[in-house]
């Protein structure tokens, strides 16, 4: 059976049996080198969630550790805050931040330290200087002007245009038409 399926210039360019034979071949290049690239070994996958900070550190420690994990970026991928991402820099990155912390140093210290390292870019949130301060006044600032907009407009009664004097005039009867118009649609019915 002969069934084209696309033509380039005129001529045939794929038929359907030539079509199936290359999607085949597709798919098994593809299984070829999906089977190569995986691993041969199970992944493992650190239990992060289980994690807690070192038992030596004061249940305030902890929570500072806590809060300032959650407040860097992984700089492997950029998407998760240390706290989640399961990786080699995030772990260091954790031990640095527990290290830091049962040194005494305070949580801007440590941000200021990451900051440095990496650029603004680490911090899960913008700090609240020069045009980061537009992250944090934006959202309230539209509230107060969508707020105002609605106030402004609801407010105004709107003005109905008076009502025309005249209305349209009946359409005229015209006998000479409607003479016309019936007898063509006697016509019609015979």
């Amino acid at each position: 059976m002969y069934v084209r399926l696309w033509q380039v210039q005129g001529k045939d360019f794929m038929t359907r049996e030539r079509f199936s034979r290359f999607f085949r071949i597709a798919v098994l290049v593809t299984a070829a080198i999906a089977a190569a690239l995986l691993p041969t070994e199970p992944l493992r996958i650190p239990a992060v969630a289980a994690q807690s900070p070192a038992p030596s550190l004061s249940p305030a420690a902890a929570a500072l550790v806590c809060d300032i994990e959650n407040n860097l970026i992984a700089p492997c991928c950029w998407i998760q805050p240390i706290s989640e991402h399961p990786s080699e820099i995030s772990d260091l990155m954790r031990a640095e931040v527990r290290a830091m912390v049962a040194e005494g140093k305070s949580r801007s210290e440590i941000l200021d330290y990451y900051v440095a390292r990496y650029g603004e870019r680490i911090l899960a949130a913008p700090r609240a200087d020069g045009i980061n301060v537009l992250a944090y006044a934006a959202p309230f600032a539209a509230l107060i002007l969508g707020g105002w907009g609605l106030f402004f407009f609801r407010g105004k009664k709107r003005v109905l245009a008076p009502a025309a004097a005249d209305p349209l005039p009946p359409p005229r009867n015209d006998s000479r038409y409607n003479d016309i118009i019936e007898k063509e649609l006697r016509e019609l019915d015979d």
